[in-house]
């Protein structure tokens, strides 16, 4: 512990965060692989899958900002990595679905409860003028980290099995620990929250203070509206795409493990893009292009035939669909006021769990009546129709995003 308490805390955040998404690959490609591809009831396993993975931040992320308060930001990462350390355990030993399903419920909340802690440690570790770069940094070695990683583990699960894979995930996980228990001590990081224990009115007056960002703000209301038709985009895409796959392709856990990795190579590839684009282009013509080129590239997808033509439209959607999540964020953070951005980050946080949940359910229904095929084709009319929306939202160039990456 003595050699890593002399490593500089970013990069021991950087690692423990890129650990721990290591770790949920594996978790999320071992399930994948023995309830999607190889197990029976493909379309309502996934629909679950789904369910629990956005179930978390929906609901729980407010009370998971309460208990961080109370216990301080290492101690919280240490305890939920650990805690997520005991349900891969659960998960290897699980053989029915009814035993898995709520054991990753548990690990998902973990997932979002890491997800909030890091973002809340890294302002009190990293000097406000090296957030930016902190973040571009954190955010390329993490996908740079999972380019691979994809194929990597799908390898391994086809070759080793499901329980060494989910044992190689607790490794990882107990790796992570170990970068956080490297972390400083001191700090207001680790201090509990002065204002914790106090009353917030009842919900009604929480509800209308969530509310004010919003109030005249008409750019942050068009922002949110166009989030809407991406977050669309990617839930459907996360149940329409196994379900192709399964379907036309076969079931090697190894082929789409190359698939993910497509997307994580073109989200990469996206963290280099958006501050060029955004310093030369304006923002109506920025949104307008993604979103006619994800519409495209859904259109096509509807009618591949093999594994590799997938893996390279996946490149063309992690580049498109990173680059939106990233870029209206921004904006979104730009147009909130100071005094209520941690509201409009909540606010977002939650909408973007409907919007996933929301598409996710109404793509398993289509999918009932219709074809993977068929599906992806209509969604890609919707998103080229948004390509339209975008230009009427009148959205003004913001001065400064370049440096967002």
């Amino acid at each position: 512990m003595i050699g890593i308490n002399r490593i500089h805390p970013k990069y021991l955040i950087i690692f423990a965060e890129l650990l721990t998404d290591l770790g949920n690959l594996f978790v999320a490609l071992t399930l994948l692989d023995g309830l999607i591809f190889r197990g029976q009831h493909a379309l309502s396993n996934l629909l679950v899958l789904c369910l629990l993975e956005q179930g978390p931040s929906i609901f729980l992320s407010p009370l998971a900002g309460l208990w961080m308060d109370r216990l301080g930001i290492r101690k919280w990462l240490t305890i939920v990595n650990v805690g997520k350390c005991l349900s891969v355990g659960l998960l290897a030993f699980a053989c029915s679905p009814w035993v898995i399903f709520p054991v990753y419920l548990c690990f998902k909340a973990g997932s979002v409860f890491f997800h909030m802690g890091r973002l809340s440690l890294t302002p009190v570790l990293i000097p406000k003028e090296e957030i930016i770069s902190f973040n571009s940094l954190n955010e390329r070695v993490s996908l740079a980290g999972t380019i691979f990683g994809p194929w990597l583990i799908g390898w391994v699960v086809l070759r080793t099995g499901q329980g060494f894979a989910l044992a190689l995930a607790g490794v990882l996980f107990a790796l992570s620990v170990c970068a956080i228990c490297g972390l400083p001590r001191r700090g207001r990081a680790f201090k509990v929250s002065s204002a914790c224990g106090k009353g917030g009115g009842g919900l009604k007056p929480l509800f209308l203070d969530y509310r004010k960002p919003f109030r005249g703000n008409h750019y942050l209301k068009a922002y949110f509206f166009a989030f809407g038709f991406v977050l669309l985009g990617g839930g459907v895409l996360n149940i329409g795409l196994p379900i192709l796959f399964k379907t036309n392709l076969g079931t090697n856990i190894a082929h789409w493990g190359l698939i993910m990795s497509g997307f994580q190579a073109g989200s990469c590839a996206a963290t280099f893009l958006l501050p060029r684009w955004s310093s030369t282009h304006k923002q109506e013509t920025i949104l307008s292009l993604t979103f006619l080129i994800l519409g495209g590239a859904m259109a096509v997808l509807s009618q591949v035939t093999t594994y590799m033509q997938i893996a390279l439209l996946m490149a063309l959607m992690g580049c498109g669909f990173t680059l939106m999540h990233v870029f209206l964020e921004s904006l979104i953070q730009q147009h909130s006021p100071r005094a209520s951005l941690g509201k409009t980050i909540s606010v977002l946080s939650t909408y973007k769990g409907l919007c996933y949940l929301g598409s996710m359910l109404g793509s398993a229904l289509v999918l009932r009546i219709w074809t993977p095929r068929s599906l992806l084709l209509t969604v890609s009319v919707l998103m080229v129709s948004a390509c339209f929306v975008a230009n009427r939202l009148c959205i003004p160039r913001v001065i400064g995003l370049g440096d967002v990456s």
